[in-house]
């Protein structure tokens, strides 16, 4: 029995097979609805039935962020039963796995190939079953409850998902559709504010496991029950849409919503994340609490952080080493950080101590114009690199690939080739443009940094990305090296005050293999083309008799011209009218 469009449905099985959907609007007929606006949505493993879009918030171009999703959850939630198994000693160690007859019926294999197909397939715990020490999740904001269906049929080791919204129209929605997709013993409903029904669940006992939050826009207003009603070693999955306040479009807006000021740098995707990572750990450190980033992934338009939380004051002490505050140059952009704080080792002890600075002077060293501040930023890791190997080995071998798999597999192949401990990039095209040069290619560019001893990789955030430990002195004279013979014949502050100076380096073009990351050579897609017209975020969620997106769009084009047409039409009224008088 389930809820369709507010009747009740028997779903009835036949010993032949047929069709779900068919028969569900078949009954519709019968109860004399119409059909024409039955709409179904297959996702994963997920079927959605709508009568409009306007009645649920879906959009398809969000199916890389579901898809990920899954997939960490199915590998957290993993990992999540192997500690809750090792303390009641029933999980073996991968010592003893060396020695377990799986290793016998392999012979001549390599050992550590075995070892990771093991774990991989050991992973597989049954989706759709309740068990009783899994993870409790919570997707605060659930609208149509898509996600929770398919975390709920597609990830394993769940105790119980809670698929909760405001908008009463959406959780009757959600039950119709948990319902039909026959999970309706494993999620429950709620018709809740989040904010509240988190707080009710602040007792270490109540505590879940793991916190979904997708908004409409910033995540802020839910971030501080979220902290405060997750487990230790908990998963907080958090996206953020507001793209363009955290891209530095609106400094002020950042900062009264974030605590951060963003610059305009061309890293500004990485800095999004960077803003999002330090405003989760001011919420947790009020708690002595801490997190930890195991991915954050800039996609489309939206970020994504996926972190664990945990307890402890010694390790809140370390966040001041892990946030900066950033200067940026107003001429060439090259960007230099403060940190907070310092961490150093002395007789087996932590000792923190003050930071002197700011380490830059009033003018830039390099074109001598002067800097913007911004900040604070988180600096640590933004991926846990042994995390993203498994994940990546899951997605590979997995029997049912995802429908983003090949996105998947070149976006996580980025975030490992990444440098984890150097914060911030460079754009290629951006730097070329600044000294007036003929942009060198990326594996010249590239190949020149490894030659000089330093290291380099891309960034997942955007193309033509450099992320290098070398030094912007290294970095501009590789350009120095390329305008040799167009020096002093630009007519650019910036440019001349750049290659006017002496070269400090020695460059070397020659090709170095290191140079090449393996995500291109094996031709991964790493940067997804426009997935369809007009992509990008959709409407709030909300029930409305209005027309379709499609209509409305086309009615409001034109809308501002027409508007001022019309206040300009009023104004000349109204000064005859005057001028009557």
């Amino acid at each position: 029995m389930f809820l369709l469009n507010g009747h009740s449905v028997l779903r009835i099985y036949t010993p032949f097979t047929i069709n779900q959907f068919n028969f569900s609007t078949a009954l519709v007929k019968l109860l004399n609805m119409e059909t024409s606006n039955i709409k179904q949505v297959k996702e994963g493993k997920a079927e959605i039935l709508y009568k409009t879009s306007r009645d649920v918030f879906y959009n398809p171009v969000q199916e890389f962020n579901r898809d990920l999703s899954v997939s960490v959850l199915k590998l957290f939630n993993y990992n999540w039963m192997k500690k809750v198994e090792e303390k009641k000693g029933k999980q073996k160690s991968e010592e003893n796995l060396r020695k377990d007859s799986i290793v016998d019926e392999h012979q001549g294999s390599d050992l550590e190939d075995v070892l990771i197909q093991t774990r991989i397939e050991r992973k597989a715990l049954e989706p759709g079953k309740i068990y009783e020490d899994g993870v409790a999740l919570l997707e605060a904001l659930a609208a149509s409850g898509l996600r929770s269906i398919r975390y709920a049929k597609e990830a394993g080791g769940f105790r119980s998902i809670i698929a909760n919204d405001l908008s009463r129209a959406a959780v009757e929605s959600m039950k119709t559709n948990i319902e039909y997709n026959e999970v309706s013993h494993l999620i429950s409903t709620s018709e809740n504010d989040a904010t509240a029904l988190m707080y009710q669940r602040r007792r270490r006992a109540d505590r879940f496991n793991a916190i979904d939050l997708d908004p409409y826009g910033s995540p802020t207003p839910f971030l501080d029950a979220a902290i405060q009603s997750i487990s230790d070693g908990g998963l907080l999955l958090v996206t953020a849409t507001d793209m363009a306040v955290l891209c530095g479009n609106s400094q002020e807006t950042c900062f009264y919503k974030y605590g951060s000021l963003p610059l305009r740098t061309k890293a500004c995707h990485e800095m999004a994340l960077r803003i999002l990572l330090q405003h989760v750990q001011s919420f947790a450190t009020r708690y002595g609490r801490y997190i930890r980033p195991i991915l954050s992934v800039s996609v489309d338009f939206y970020i994504r952080i996926f972190v664990q939380v945990f307890s402890g004051n010694r390790e809140c002490k370390r966040t001041a080493s892990e946030t900066a505050m950033g200067f940026l140059c107003t001429g060439c952009e090259t960007q230099s950080f403060q940190y907070l704080n310092t961490v150093s080792i002395e007789n087996n002890n932590e000792k923190f101590g003050r930071t002197t600075g700011p380490p830059v002077s009033s003018s830039c060293k390099h074109c001598g114009s002067s800097h913007h501040i911004g900040g604070p930023f988180y600096m640590g890791p933004l991926h846990d690199q042994s995390f993203l190997r498994d994940l990546l080995n899951n997605i590979k071998t997995d029997p049912e690939p995802l429908g983003t798999v090949k996105r998947l597999e070149g976006v996580l192949t980025m975030a490992m080739e990444e440098l984890s401990d150097v914060p911030f990039y460079y754009l290629l095209d951006q730097m070329s443009s600044k000294v007036k040069v003929t942009m060198p290619t990326a594996k010249q560019f590239r190949s020149a940094i490894c030659n000089a001893g330093y290291r380099v990789s891309m960034s997942h955030c955007a193309q033509n990305s450099i992320k290098t430990d070398a030094p912007p002195s290294f970095l501009w004279d590789i350009f120095r090296e390329l305008a040799k013979d167009i020096r002093n014949k630009i007519p650019n502050n910036v440019a001349d005050a750049i290659l006017s100076k002496p070269m400090e380096h020695t460059i070397d073009f020659t090709e170095n293999k290191l140079a090449i990351p393996e995500s291109q050579l094996k031709k991964l897609v790493r940067f997804q083309e426009n997935p369809e017209r007009n992509w990008g975020p959709k409407h709030r969620a909300k029930i409305s008799l209005q027309a379709s997106e499609e209509e409305k769009r086309i009615r409001n084009q034109g809308k501002k011209k027409r508007k001022m047409t019309n206040d300009s039409d009023a104004t000349v009224v109204d000064d005859s009218e005057n001028m009557k008088d």
